[in-house]
């Protein structure tokens, strides 16, 4: 087979460089090609299968990455995003803290109207393309399958994604397909997981959520602080506060890592002493009722060394401190992460100043261009990581259609 343009990954990101190749020349042939028996698969599982599309709030600052390198594509992406979404029929509607979602609500919806789009643009759609190795030519690329199938071009968009999911498309073959050429690469972690902790100390809070404040510190270091739900697992917490932190947590490799939980349905410090003060007469396993978790409660009420029966008004001064400890203050220490099979995300990836911001083309290969979790840029929970999928899909696909 040969085409003018071949996109290499067939997610978000390869989806959004292979319509904007063919809105951007109309006479150029453009093929997909993915490994999986159908495009997109990941993406029918983002925002719990409703499709958070993009952030209105996103800005290069926000993600992990080079903001410089990152600029360029969410610029282009905020003076095109509304016609590129009119056009594949997907009305967008805003939702709390800048998410955007399809109106539709579906996750399915969005994946159907961009494929109906591609082939209406009469881009080839083409899966169970697993790329084993590139090869350059004297007019631009060859692309070879791992079941020896062969994909001339004259220009090459990849778009392969990275190491996180769970039966998504997960892969690490960016590191495969770039290393021949001299590329390299940021280490890469998973992000927009969960933390795992000592079991003894969340025992019986498996399905628990609550809204709270949990921070992050590293060898005594305060490094970032998040607002929002927590939800207790087996093995550890998660979350999407504690997800967002795990952007932070990553490269530190857990080493004297820990979580401090502030526990958000009590008011403040005082909480306690207002609650003691008011119900005197309560046993401990009854005190909180009404504004904590009863099996949170009393694992903390554990934690302190304070007997559940004993009544509010019994409670000593240091028997008070320690419990307004954990309720403000609770430390876990951190023994490590979900790992790829639970991550949303890769941290790192292939080094952003090997490509030019301007049009993602490879500065080591020309004709070469690179879009999506790939590279090493990552943002946090919200929306942000498909719209950096969308936003140097359809800036790579446009600038290889323009360069022909």
């Amino acid at each position: 087979m040969q085409t003018d343009i071949l996109i290499v990954g067939g997610g978000a990101g390869g989806l959004a460089a292979a319509i904007n190749a063919k809105r951007a020349s109309a006479r150029l042939n453009v093929v997909l090609a993915e490994a999986q028996p159908r495009t997109g698969k990941k993406l029918l599982a983002t925002g719990n299968g409703r499709c958070n599309i993009m952030n209105a709030e996103a800005a290069p600052e926000r993600y992990a990455g080079d903001a410089h390198f990152i600029a360029p594509a969410l610029d282009y992406y905020k003076a095109e995003h509304e016609a590129f979404w009119h056009e594949a029929g997907v009305p967008l509607m805003l939702e709390d803290e800048g998410r955007v979602y399809p109106r539709a609500n579906q996750s399915n919806a969005v994946l159907d109207a961009l494929r109906l789009r591609l082939r209406e643009l009469g881009a080839l759609e083409t899966t169970g393309f697993e790329c084993a190795r590139l090869q350059k030519t004297k007019v631009g690329f060859k692309a070879v399958s791992s079941a020896g199938d062969e994909i001339l071009c004259r220009r090459l968009i990849l778009a392969t994604g990275g190491c996180a999911g769970k039966g998504l498309g997960e892969n690490e073959s960016f590191i495969k397909l770039l290393s021949p050429f001299g590329h390299t690469f940021s280490p890469t972690y998973p992000a927009l997981t969960y933390f795992k902790t000592d079991r003894r100390l969340i025992s019986g809070l498996k399905g628990v959520r609550m809204k709270g404040e949990v921070s992050l510190y590293n060898g005594g270091v305060h490094l970032q602080s998040e607002k929002g739900e927590i939800l207790f697992r087996d093995e550890g917490v998660s979350g999407i506060a504690v997800m967002q932190l795990s952007l932070k947590a990553a490269p530190l490799i857990v080493r004297d890592t820990h979580l401090s939980l502030m526990l958000r349905p009590l008011e403040d410090a005082n909480e306690l002493g207002r609650r003691m003060s008011l119900y005197k007469s309560r046993p401990l396993r009854e005190l909180f009722t009404g504004c904590l978790n009863r099996m949170l409660a009393l694992n903390l009420i554990k934690l302190a060394g304070i007997a559940p029966e004993k009544k509010a008004c019994e409670l000593s001064q240091a028997e008070a401190l320690k419990l307004n400890a954990l309720l403000t203050s609770w430390q876990l220490p951190v023994t490590g992460t979900g790992g790829y099979s639970e991550a949303q995300v890769m941290l790192g990836g292939a080094r952003t100043n090997e490509f030019c911001a301007e049009s993602l083309e490879s500065r080591i290969v020309p004709g070469l261009y690179a879009a999506g979790e790939m590279l090493d840029v990552t943002g946090p929970c919200g929306g942000y990581n498909l719209e950096w999928a969308w936003a140097s899909g359809m800036l790579a696909g446009r600038k290889a259609a323009e360069s022909l």
